[in-house]
């Protein structure tokens, strides 16, 4: 057993016997997602962060509160140099071989304890699914940290209760992925309404909001909205408000030649100094480095994605240990 520290955070990794069948795991932040395969199936809880990460060559968006995952044949990574803010709740585990080759039915852990209809009904849901981004629900969002956080402990059980859970996190991931959960009812009415909102939000983050303007669409108080805020997207209004626009402006830059002082306020900010400012702190790279990077993903950089090898688990470990201390 070793320990590292991840986001802040005290981690213990396992390799004992008990949970052999995990590579990794832990909370951290995600400074950059290079094109990789894994040795097994991950499952990432997006707390907080706006993203855009690509599977077999096919990208997502990928907004808070989404559950994402990926299967060990399948190549991702990220479009972006340099991730911008987030926080993941991550856990990467073996399943009952590499599968170094795309298939619909494939196997788990013997310990895990599903039989072949399980296993069968599982492996489908996951490898026929064109998304792997999914909004989580109010059970997803409170089975991954409950898992990170057991694997993190050290009590004698703590194996019996982790495969438990990774068992409850797998079940809910097929039930997302076949969209056969309902979330609608256990949303308030401020929730719902704020829910409406955010979608509305998305095409008007060019106007001048206000906590007291959101507050006001939402038919709420300020106070209560940070905390709907927060249960929603994962950050507070203003937060969400910043990745919006830090979106839109990545994408004009990506597919227009608009010029950066009119996407700057084409997106809302109030100078295109205070812009450029804000893009390098949040990507690694100014606008106009940014465009030049994302016009150079070439169709034969993609293609070269095929050639990517599997990430070793030695590999995996030290890179998550790297997040600590980026």
């Amino acid at each position: 057993m070793f320990e590292l520290s991840l986001g802040g955070e005290h981690v213990r990794k396992t390799v004992n016997r008990e949970m052999k069948e995990i590579i990794s795991y832990g909370r951290f932040r995600c400074a950059e997602l290079a094109p990789h395969k894994n040795r097994g199936m991950e499952i990432t809880y997006v707390e907080r962060g706006m993203l855009d990460w690509m599977v077999e060559g096919v990208s997502e968006k990928v907004h808070p509160g989404t559950i994402f995952f990926t299967l060990p044949w399948q190549i991702h990574g990220s479009l972006n140099p340099k991730e911008p803010e987030n926080m993941l709740w991550h856990i990467l585990f073996h399943l009952a071989e590499d599968y170094s080759r795309p298939r619909t039915r494939f196997l788990f852990p013997a310990n895990l304890g599903f039989d072949r209809k399980e296993m069968q009904i599982l492996s489908q849901a996951f490898a026929t699914s064109p998304r792997h981004g999914f909004r989580a629900t109010p059970a997803m969002r409170r089975l991954m940290p409950e898992l990170v956080g057991e694997l993190q402990s050290t009590h004698e059980l703590r194996a019996a209760h982790a495969q438990t859970l990774l068992r409850a996190v797998l079940v809910e991931l097929k039930r997302i992925v076949l969209g056969e959960v309902q979330e609608a009812a256990r949303y308030t009415p401020a929730e719902q309404r704020t829910r409406h909102f955010i979608h509305l939000l998305s095409s008007s983050c060019d106007q001048k909001w206000t906590l007291e303007k959101m507050a006001a669409q939402c038919g709420i108080r300020r106070t209560q909205l940070n905390k709907v805020f927060q249960k929603l997207t994962g950050g507070t209004p203003m937060e969400y408000l910043f990745r919006l626009r830090l979106e839109r402006a990545k994408t004009l830059l990506r597919e227009t030649d608009i010029k950066i002082v009119d996407i700057a306020l084409e997106c809302g900010y109030a100078s295109s100094q205070y812009f450029s400012n804000s893009f390098r702190q949040a990507t690694g790279s100014s606008p106009s480095q940014y465009r030049l990077y994302a016009r150079h993903i070439t169709a034969q950089e993609r293609k070269e994605w095929e050639s990517v090898d599997f990430r070793s688990e030695k590999e995996e470990q030290l890179r998550i240990q790297s997040f600590s201390t980026s």
